[in-house]
């Protein structure tokens, strides 16, 4: 749980490769490679990866660093090692979706996130590890090995895009793609100590990309910083008449007003919920988050917002997830007859919960969401964004009881439903060295909002600098 400042040769951040790729001091491939060779070297400590395409990745470094060097520039994506999520579909590549039932597929064609980052000039190091058809925030995996914490081995990363945070935090590739249904982006950032979005529902395609919940699914990005967030969220956007929630949206560069500071805008503390059954340590950290943005010339305020607040909302919200997730997979799964052999505990419980619950009750439930949505319009008149914890605790044990991790979701699945962009940042660090995750969210289609309060709030504190005890930029020796 050591979390030092150490240097590193290779570059820590996407805008700072882009500018080594552009000054001649790296190449796409020498970058490439030294991650390919990281990856290799602390693999079989994290399980991160179910796929690593070396073969792949070396070929379109060397294609694109031939292009940087006839002058071709795709822009501050081009040469940069990413990582995908295996839901992501990858034409030749396998894509499992972290389930023994699809550890042969192959698909034939690329998601849309897949192939606008491979135009933007991505650089696919593999496909990350998730736990089992996304169900849970543990990041466990029977059948491809449960992803370990980079800050603490014997602890979870988060899932279910455990894959991409803990190879992110550990210095393996530069970003990478996630899903987020009820926190699946936010939970993995806040404890594997990185940046994560989940933005306004529908401003990402998931087209090729396996579902958790229809209503509920959003795709978005994770990254060390908030500005490398931000350079990825501009080449994953975008209309997809192929993705049936996909929504038409003004065109905006998520990096241009990340300086403006927070000077003047309204930030929400929600009363009775932001700091409603948090562990300690969690709600110092918030506090101190608050305070230091109002430092920063921010207004923070306490504000009411009912819909946040009640008490049955997490689990009816969650019904809605589990009967879609029956609606998808039920039909297969039923059709198995070695059902605990082919699916873990998670996935069972969660089809046997989804079977229970009645159309009408799901009905029921998603015909409030838009009155709780016209509530939440409400409540942004009065501020721009609210603060609370992403996790009411830092990253448990990988062994720890199902309940802890079902208590992760308490922040992230009321976001979900209401269709709001939201967004995790590091904001502290616990006694034991364990990361500490801020959310902001805020109105449909602010995401440059929350970015840009975001990076006011990272540079003031700069806790992205921190390394975990295993990382790339550590000696061999450090992990024996």
């Amino acid at each position: 749980m050591d979390a030092t400042l150490e240097p590193s040769p290779l570059p820590g951040t996407i805008a700072e490769a882009a500018y080594r790729l552009r000054t001649g001091t790296l190449t796409a491939t020498d970058l490439a490679r030294a991650c390919l060779e990281g990856i290799a070297r602390l693999e079989h400590r994290l399980k991160a990866f179910i796929t690593v395409t070396e073969d792949e990745a070396l070929e379109a470094a060397e294609t694109l660093e031939a292009e940087l060097k006839q002058g071709k520039d795709r822009g501050p994506l081009h040469g940069i090692p990413i990582v995908h999520k295996d839901l992501y579909d990858t034409a030749g590549v396998l894509t499992t979706i972290g389930s023994e039932l699809f550890r042969q597929r192959v698909p034939r064609e690329d998601a849309t996130v897949v192939r606008k980052l491979k135009v933007a000039g991505t650089v696919m190091l593999g496909k990350t590890n998730l736990s089992e058809f996304a169900a849970g925030t543990s990041g466990t995996n029977r059948a491809f090995g449960d992803t370990a914490n980079p800050w603490d081995l014997a602890r979870s990363a988060g899932g279910s895009s455990s894959g991409t945070a803990a190879a992110v935090a550990a210095g393996l590739c530069l970003g990478g793609t996630g899903s987020d249904t009820g926190g699946s982006i936010r939970i993995p950032a806040s404890w594997s100590g990185i940046v994560g979005l989940r933005p306004t529902f529908g401003l990402v395609s998931l087209h090729g990309c396996h579902p958790r919940a229809y209503s509920l699914d959003c795709g978005g990005p994770l990254a060390r910083t908030v500005a490398d967030v931000a350079i990825l969220l501009n080449a994953m956007v975008g209309y997809d008449p192929r993705y049936r929630h996909s929504i038409r949206a003004p065109k905006v560069d998520y990096t241009a007003h990340l300086g403006k500071g927070v000077k003047g805008l309204r930030l929400g503390i929600v009363e009775g919920y932001t700091f409603r059954d948090v562990d300690q340590e969690v709600g110092d950290a918030i506090q101190a988050a608050a305070d230091r943005l109002a430092e920063l010339g921010a207004q923070v305020k306490t504000v009411g917002v009912p819909v946040l607040n009640d008490p049955a909302g997490h689990s009816s919200l969650l019904d809605v997830l589990l009967y879609e997730f029956n609606q998808i997979l039920g039909a297969q799964y039923r059709a198995i007859e070695n059902k605990e052999e082919m699916f873990e505990p998670i996935v069972r419980a969660n089809i046997l919960r989804g079977e229970a619950i009645s159309r009408e009750t799901y009905e029921k439930l998603l015909a409030e969401r838009p009155k709780r949505m016209a509530a939440m319009k409400v409540v942004f008149r009065e501020v721009d964004a609210l603060l609370t914890p992403t996790t009411p605790t830092v990253a448990p044990p990988l062994d720890a009881d199902p309940e802890v991790f079902d208590r992760a979701r308490r922040f992230n699945l009321p976001v979900s439903f209401l269709g709001l962009p939201a967004l995790s940042v590091p904001c502290g660090f616990s006694a034991a060295g364990l990361p500490i995750g801020l959310q902001l969210v805020a109105d449909t289609l602010q995401e440059a909002l929350l970015l840009r309060i975001a990076a006011a709030y990272e540079e003031a504190t700069r806790f992205y600098r921190r390394r975990p005890s295993v990382h790339i930029a550590r000696e061999p020796e450090a992990y024996t």
